[in-house]
């Protein structure tokens, strides 16, 4: 990429959209009331239900400690509860309360309409193009870090196919 930004090839094009994208969906929306890395963390619970904190760290690919904080920041707010464990008396799960629950639909109903109003004026048969080609690229890199070793998160279609 140039000084000025401008991007040489089609694939720095790409990584250039992503990260201005990244940048907005991460950003707080109006009415959020938590910050992305907390909506991460709703979204786990979302999609794997009841969960221990360190197997939620794992999924979020964070630091027992930092999931620790997140996890309490969100007690505080009443949006996660603790329950114990039914396998082991001494553990606890982590679970979305019914407002944790409320909060992170109302969220992700924001950045959907945010999507669905940057794609305003599109006719159906280039949102369909557009979602497929997101997909098969989406599924493209995840095949690239799978075989890297590296660690995955549930795919965001889990959320929308648990609602």
């Amino acid at each position: 990429m140039h000084l000025n930004g401008s991007p040489q090839t089609p694939e720095e094009g790409v990584l250039h959209a992503f990260m201005r994208i990244g940048r907005r969906m991460k950003a707080r929306q109006p009415g959020d009331a938590v910050d992305h890395s907390l909506h991460i963390v709703l979204f786990m619970l979302k999609c794997s239900g009841p969960t221990r904190l360190s197997d939620l760290a794992a999924k979020v690919e964070i630091d027992a400690s930092t999931m620790s904080r997140h996890v309490r920041s969100l007690e505080q707010a009443g949006l996660v509860r603790r329950s114990p464990d039914p396998d082991d008396g001494r553990a606890s799960r982590v679970e979305l309360t019914d407002e944790g629950l409320t909060q992170f639909e109302a969220s992700s109903k924001r950045r959907q309409e945010l999507l669905t109003q940057a794609m305003a004026g599109w006719d159906l048969d280039d949102i369909k193009t557009f979602e497929r080609l997101m997909t098969r690229f989406a599924d493209g890199v995840n095949n690239v870090a799978d075989a890297r070793g590296e660690a995955a998160s549930p795919e965001p279609t889990e959320v929308l196919e648990n609602r």
